[in-house]
C-alpha cells in the first residue's frame, strides 16, 4: 500500500505581516509563512485560512494568494486536502525547505532539469516544413484562421479517432473533441460532469495538474491506495458508498509518478466497480502509445458508457502542438461542446491540422516510435547508472521513480539535488494524503541529449552515496 491518511491539526487566524519581504506578492506571503513558522509563530499542523479568506484579509487576489499556498507546498512548509483545508505540516521543523530557482547554487548553464515530462525532441524543420508546405497548398488555407464548432473540424475529429483507435480504443469520430492538449482534455471532461463540491476519487499520488484543476473548479479529491497492479480495488468500493463520488481519474498505463502499469485483471475489476456504482471514468492515457504492440486495453473499455478517455499529441508528437483528443460516451456532446467554449472556444485548427496531417499520413507513429525507442535507451542508462537504488518503472516510461534508502527524505533529496544542479519531484507535489511516500521522480526524457542526463543521473548516483546534510532544517 502506498498511502495512508493521518492528520491532527489546530486552529488559527494567521496573517502574515509583509512588510519587509519585498518581491511579488504571491513570494511575500510564502516567505512571511517560513518566517512565522521559523520563529515559531506558527505550529506544525495549524490549518490556515481559506484562499479567499486571506486574499480579503490581504487585499490581494485569490490567484495570489493560490500562488501563495503552492509555493510553500513546493517548500515542503505546507500541505492541503481539497474539502478539509491547508495545513502547516507536522513535520516541518524536520523538513528542509525548498528554495526557490534564484537560490539554487549552481551556476548558469549547470542545471539539468528532470523534474518536468515532456519528450526530447523528435519532430525536426523538415517534418514541419513538409506540412506546412502542403497544408499552405490546399484550397481554402484561410478558413483555418476563422471560428469553429468548438468540438474541432470533422476532418480533425475523424483523426482523432484514428489516433485513439492505435491506442487500442476504437471510437467513432462523432464522439471525439479536439482540445488544447492532455491538461484542457482534463479540464473538458471533469468540467462536464462534475459540479461544485463533488468528489472525485484518484490515485493516492496523482498528477499535480489534477491537483491545481481541483482547486479551480472547486472539487473535492480523493486518493485511493495502490499496489504494484494500480489502485487497490477494496479501497475503491469503499470509497464508492462513503463518499458517492462523481468520478475517477486514473492514469493507468506509465502511472504518473509512479510508473506503474495496472494489470488487465486490475483494470477489469475497478471497471466492475464503477459500473456497479454509477462512477465515472476519467482516464488520462497520455503514456499509452509507449506500450508499443503490447495488448493492453485501456481501462475504460471495459465499461465505454462511464469512459471519458483522453491522450495528447503533446506526448508523442510534438509538445509544442497542443492537441489532445477527449472520446466521451455517446450522446453526451453538448455539453462538452459547452466546456470547450468557456475554456478556449476551440483547439487551434492550425495545430489541429498539422496533427491529422500526421496520424494520416504515419508520421505520427513513427515520431511516438522513436520517442519510445528514446525511452528505452534511457531508462537503460537509469538503471546502469543508479543500480544501487531501487528503481519502479516500465522499460519503455519517460520516467522513473526511486524509492529512497534511509534516512534520505523526498524534500531533502530534491533539495540536494538542486543545489547540486539537477531538478527532480518529490514524493510530497503529487500526494493527496499527508504521509506521502518516500520516493522522487526523474523524468529520464527531459534533457535534449543523453550527455546532459548521464551527467545528472551521475550527480544523483554520487547523492545517494552521500548522507543527507543536517543544516538542511528550516530552524
Amino acid at each position: 500500500m502506498f498511502c495512508v491518511n493521518r492528520y491532527i491539526v489546530t486552529m488559527t487566524n494567521w496573517e502574515p505581516n509583509l512588510a519587509g519581504f519585498a518581491g511579488p506578492r504571491y513570494l511575500a506571503i510564502a516567505d512571511a509563512l517560513s518566517d512565522d513558522i521559523r520563529h515559531q509563530r506558527v505550529a506544525p499542523g495549524t490549518r490556515l485560512p481559506t484562499h479567499r479568506d486571506l486574499a480579503y484579509r490581504l487585499g490581494v487576489t485569490v490567484g495570489t494568494v493560490t500562488r501563495a499556498y503552492a509555493e510553500a507546498e513546493r517548500r515542503g512548509l505546507i500541505g492541503g486536502e481539497v474539502g478539509r483545508g491547508t495545513f502547516v505540516r507536522p513535520d516541518v521543523r524536520r523538513r528542509p525547505e525548498m528554495p526557490l530557482d534564484r537560490e539554487a547554487k549552481v551556476e548558469a548553464g549547470e542545471f539539468i532539469d528532470l523534474s518536468v515530462n515532456f519528450p526530447t525532441p523528435r519532430a525536426n524543420d523538415a517534418l514541419l516544413s513538409d506540412a506546412l508546405t502542403r497544408i499552405a497548398a490546399r484550397p481554402g488555407i484561410d478558413t483555418l484562421l476563422d471560428y469553429h464548432h468548438h468540438v474541432g473540424l470533422p476532418r480533425h475529429r475523424a483523426a482523432g479517432a484514428q489516433w485513439l483507435s492505435e491506442q487500442q480504443y476504437p471510437v467513432s469520430a462523432d464522439r471525439v473533441i479536439v482540445t488544447a492538449g492532455g491538461q484542457h482534455a482534463m479540464t473538458a471532461a471533469l468540467g462536464a460532469i462534475t459540479e461544485p463540491g463533488d468528489v472525485v476519487l484518484a490515485e493516492c499520488l496523482t498528477y499535480p495538474g489534477l491537483r491545481r484543476l481541483a482547486d479551480f473548479l472547486r472539487i473535492r479529491l480523493h486518493g485511493l491506495a495502490m499496489d504494484a497492479e494500480g489502485v487497490e480495488v477494496e479501497a475503491f468500493e469503499q470509497a464508492c458508498i462513503n463518499l458517492r463520488p462523481k468520478a475517477f481519474y486514473c492514469v493507468a498505463n506509465m502511472h504518473n509518478p509512479t510508473g506503474i502499469i495496472f494489470s488487465t485483471e486490475r483494470r477489469k475489476a475497478l471497471a466492475e466497480v464503477a459500473r456497479k456504482y454509477g462512477v465515472k471514468i476519467v482516464e488520462d492515457d497520455v503514456y499509452g502509445f509507449l506500450l508499443g504492440t503490447r495488448d493492453i486495453p485501456p481501462l475504460s473499455t471495459y465499461a465505454p458508457e462511464l469512459g471519458h478517455y483522453f491522450t495528447s499529441v503533446s506526448k508523442s508528437m510534438a509538445p509544442g502542438l497542443r492537441v489532445g483528443y477527449l472520446a466521451i460516451p455517446e450522446g453526451a456532446l453538448d455539453g462538452f461542446a459547452q466546456v470547450v467554449r468557456s475554456t478556449t472556444w476551440m483547439a487551434a485548427p492550425l495545430t489541429a491540422e498539422i496533427a491529422a496531417d500526421w496520424v494520416e499520413d504515419g508520421t505520427g507513429m513513427d515520431l511516438a516510435e522513436a520517442h519510445r525507442i528514446e525511452a528505452i535507451a534511457r531508462q537503460r542508462m537509469a538503471r546502469r547508472i543508479l543500480s544501487d537504488v531501487q528503481l519502479c518503472s516500465d522499460e519503455s516510461s519517460y520516467h522513473t521513480w526511486i524509492q529512497l534508502p534511509e534516512p534520505w527524505t523526498p524534500d531533502g533529496f530534491a533539495l540536494e539535488a538542486r543545489m547540486r544542479g539537477v531538478g527532480i519531484s518529490p514524493a510530497t507535489i503529487f500526494s493527496l494524503t499527508r504521509n506521502a511516500p518516500n520516493g522522487v521522480r526523474l523524468c529520464l526524457c527531459a534533457p535534449a541529449d543523453r550527455h546532459l542526463l548521464d551527467a545528472a543521473l551521475t550527480r544523483l548516483a554520487e547523492i545517494l552515496h552521500d548522507r543527507p546534510n543536517s543544516n538542511f532544517g528550516i530552524v
